[in-house]
């Protein structure tokens, strides 16, 4: 399934993930600090894990698993399919990347598609990712939940957060 979608931000292009993503994804995603944060990534990360999110993009929605493009180089991965979620490779980090990056995916979201909520959430601990969701306008919804995280071996406590329409367009 081919999908057109291009967001522009002020520094970066995210596009469906391709074939030709794989070498930098697996390079940035095989990294424990980046994979521990994130429910379903396996630690090591190889090429068939790559290849398999590809399929299962395609078999449900590019929109769960966009690259975050600069300069012709894959960052890390953003996506909404249905909740947000993200990741950013490490040498990328604390350039507000993710922040610009999201914040993109939410924008066209809102514009593209009748919803009128967003929700997403971060592993206890993840400071970094509790900071963009906080700057992006999502709220705590008072929910944690326990869930088991591919990576670390174990169950981890993941503190829901929302974003509702009215607030994203208020703070535009």
């Amino acid at each position: 399934m081919s999908c057109k979608i291009e967001i522009k931000t002020e520094r970066f292009t995210l596009r469906p993930l391709t074939s030709a993503d794989g070498h930098d994804v697996v390079r940035l995603l095989d990294d424990y600090e980046v994979a521990r944060w994130l429910t379903v990534v396996p630690h090591p990360y190889r090429f068939s894990d790559y290849t398999g999110f590809l399929a299962h993009l395609a078999d449900t929605s590019v929109l769960g698993g966009l690259a975050i493009e600069e300069d012709g180089q894959v960052l890390g991965v953003v996506g909404l399919d249905p909740t947000l979620g993200y990741w950013l490779g490490r040498p990328h980090h604390g350039r507000g990347v993710m922040t610009e990056a999201a914040g993109g995916l939410i924008n066209w979201a809102f514009r593209n598609h009748p919803i009128d909520q967003i929700s997403s959430g971060y592993f206890e601990g993840n400071a970094a990712s509790q900071t963009v969701l906080h700057k992006l306008g999502f709220r705590t919804t008072g929910k944690i939940e326990s869930v088991y995280c591919v990576s670390q071996g174990i169950d981890v406590k993941l503190v829901k957060v929302d974003l509702n329409r009215a607030d994203w367009e208020g703070a535009q």
